[in-house]
């Protein structure tokens, strides 16, 4: 199988919808402890490159030593440092850079270092006792074994081993007429490493076909010798950065000269020639070596032991190929090693509309699974609807009886204390107007309109004496009947439910005044909860106007001009602006909830008793019977003819 790749990193294909959908499933995995933990250290790390970043084999080893080092898991701190042997190896150029290194990192301790490249292996084994002592070294892009100094045995050295003879065998595989094969190398140090380890792999070919290393050519001599190939022959290049001249050349330069002059393939050993017109082969992987060198480091950091020398292919290799050479060359596909990877090919349809084709069949996927559940709900929905609105009518008798509740319980409270009858509803219409005209929400209102009533709630902790005296209370007295508020958010401290803990505040802070003179907390301004300070203001409002057991109702005039004198004093001065903005709302509150009647509290209990029921049914003499339509009526003793009787039995004689 062969797989399309570029030469850089992978990078995640482009479909966004299949990454939003991913993302989501991750979204429920847990964090793994590596990446929880914040508190592992994070390791400080050195990496010296033997060459400049203009070097494309340079820059592919530290995206790999990077893809370690920053990865979530690592999150490492590191410095980078070039030293450019390719144009300043000179004695004296290393003398200067050791001197750079030892000064610039005498106060800086590593916790390891990663060395690229021969030079930088041979700069820090040389000198490694006065610039890093005793700290872990790994290094990668290290020719062979003979290239390791001697005094680099505690190192973790990872060999390029380049794979020549695999290269060499799948040339032959796809180009069965070869008879010659030229091999184009350097004399550098790199070069003359390569040289000698290509000599010891191929030594099984010699029967197979004629190999021949070239000397040394000027860079115009070598394009000139691939442009005279005939067919039967193959060029394998390796390593040439200096020709013959001393020119010196970048690593792209010659592998693109030599592909486009030479008549027959052109097969290479590392990734950075490709791209340039060669055939390919199993080239060593520049991230690959670095990424293994940081995984080494990091494994040896962590405790483990990892090989001293690690010359395996896994992970540095891979056969790699370019379709538009292979198509030049008419070298069929199928003779390329499994798992190959293939540049440049021309996309399929599929590969082209890919992220369209899966992002569609992720959508079907999703609304088939959607329509599957819509009509297993529907089916759901059919059988629970039959009993629904059953259970919406009966969840809105409930809130209502709650509320019902909460205010007949407040009218409870008030004619225990002589109130007038429907101050409390009156208190909270006024309140769940002037909190429309702040601007609270739909839902603040109701909470406000079903609390205030219980403002008073306290008072049930009051005695009857002071309660109901009908003159002016005294100071111990006043300090007693102060304790309502006290006694009220006690009693309705049973629940944290929205309804009960506004109540709760309310009773507790609808006797504080705006400017911190009232009780039983001493709030001040805005301290005092918005919902008390309008419950307040309605409270004194309806309590002046309307009038009492103990006291007459104030004139209209006079209860208007003594909330403009409290403005800012007993209450908030915008609330008071509110209140008579809307004053004509407020008393058409008032008139529309004033009973005439006579308060419960004033009923004559010394007179006969009397069924409401009864009375109701508009009956004109006491012992009349007939017939009635009234649903009050429905629960008194009717004969065979649908009358009842509404006469009042008599009491037993020693009834109470």
């Amino acid at each position: 199988m062969c797989y399309l790749l570029n030469m850089s990193p992978p990078v995640t294909p482009r479909c966004p919808s299949l990454i939003l959908v991913l993302l989501l499933l991750l979204a429920a995995v847990p964090i793994s402890a590596a990446n929880a933990d914040a508190t592992t250290p994070r390791p400080r790390v050195l990496v010296l490159h033997s060459y400049a970043p203009d070097f494309s084999w340079t820059r592919d080893l530290h995206a790999g030593i990077i893809s370690v080092l920053e990865a979530p898991e690592v999150q490492a701190r590191y410095q980078v440092e070039y030293m450019d042997a390719k144009h300043y190896s000179s004695s004296s150029s290393v003398k200067q850079l050791v001197a750079l290194y030892r000064e610039k990192y005498k106060d800086s301790p590593f916790d390891g270092i990663i060395l690229t490249d021969d030079h930088a292996l041979d700069l820090v084994a040389q000198h490694r006792d006065e610039l890093f002592p005793q700290i872990p070294i790994a290094a990668c892009g290290v020719n062979d074994p003979e290239s390791i100094p001697t005094n680099a045995d505690d190192m973790y050295i990872i060999l390029e081993s380049v794979a020549h003879l695999e290269t060499i065998n799948a040339a032959l595989r796809q180009y069965p007429d070869t008879r010659k094969i030229f091999v184009m190398i350097d004399n550098t140090l790199t070069g003359q490493s390569i040289r000698r380890d290509f000599l010891e792999q191929v030594r099984p070919l010699t029967n197979r076909v004629e190999i021949t290393l070239l000397p040394v050519m000027t860079g115009a001599e070598l394009i000139q010798f691939a442009g005279e190939r005939v067919a039967g022959e193959l060029l394998y290049l390796l390593v040439y950065f200096e020709d013959a001249a001393g020119q010196v050349f970048e690593a792209e330069e010659i592998p693109k000269a030599i592909a486009a002059h030479a008549p027959v393939p052109v097969y290479v050993a590392w990734d950075f020639q490709m791209n340039s017109g060669v055939v390919g082969g199993c080239v060593t992987s520049a991230f690959g070596q670095g990424q293994k060198a940081a995984q080494t480091l990091m494994e040896r950091l962590a405790g483990t032991h990892p090989p001293a020398v690690y010359d395996q292919l896994l992970g540095v290799n891979q056969h790699t190929y370019d379709y538009n050479a292979l198509q030049r060359f008419t070298i069929p596909l199928a003779s390329l090693p499994a798992n190959s990877v293939l540049l440049n090919r021309p996309l399929s349809y599929f590969e082209i509309h890919r992220s369209a084709i899966l992002t569609a069949l992720a959508i079907i996927g999703i609304l088939s699974v959607i329509i599957a559940l819509l009509i297993q709900n529907v089916l759901k929905q059919r059988k629970i609807n039959r009993s629904n609105a059953e259970i919406m009518a009966l969840n809105r008798e409930m809130i209502e009886t709650q509320l019902e509740l909460l205010s007949t319980l407040g009218e409870v409270i008030e004619t225990r204390s002589h109130d007038t009858a429907n101050h409390v509803q009156r208190v909270a219409a006024y309140s769940a107007l002037l909190g429309q005209k702040w601007g609270l929400a739909p839902e603040e209102i109701l909470l406000l309109k079903a609390a205030s009533p219980m403002h008073d709630i306290g008072k049930i902790g009051i005695p009857d004496a002071i309660l109901h005296k009908p003159g002016k209370l005294t100071a111990e007295e006043y300090e007693i009947i102060k304790h309502h508020t006290t006694i009220g958010h006690h009693i309705l401290g049973m629940s944290d439910r929205k309804l009960m803990a506004n109540a709760r505040t309310i009773a507790l802070q609808h006797h504080e005044r705006w400017d911190g003179t009232g009780y039983p907390c001493g709030l001040k301004g805005n301290e005092i909860s918005l919902l008390a300070r309008i419950s307040a203001l309605a409270d004194v409002y309806d309590a002046l106007s309307i009038g009492r057991v103990y006291k007459k109702a104030w004139p209209r005039d006079k209860v208007l001009q003594f909330i403009r004198e409290e403005r800012g004093t007993m209450f908030d001065p915008q609330i008071v602006d509110l209140f008579f903005e809307h004053l004509e709302e407020v008393e058409a509150i008032k008139l529309r909830l004033t009973d005439p009647d006579t308060p419960l509290d004033n009923e004559d209990l010394a007179s006969p008793i009397h069924c409401p029921d009864r009375e109701s049914c508009g009956l004109l003499a006491e012992n009349e019977a007939h017939p009635c339509s009234h649903a009050q009526c429905g629960n008194l003793p009717h004969d065979a003819q649908g009358h009842h009787s509404c006469a009042t039995p008599k009491r037993p004689e020693h009834s109470a």
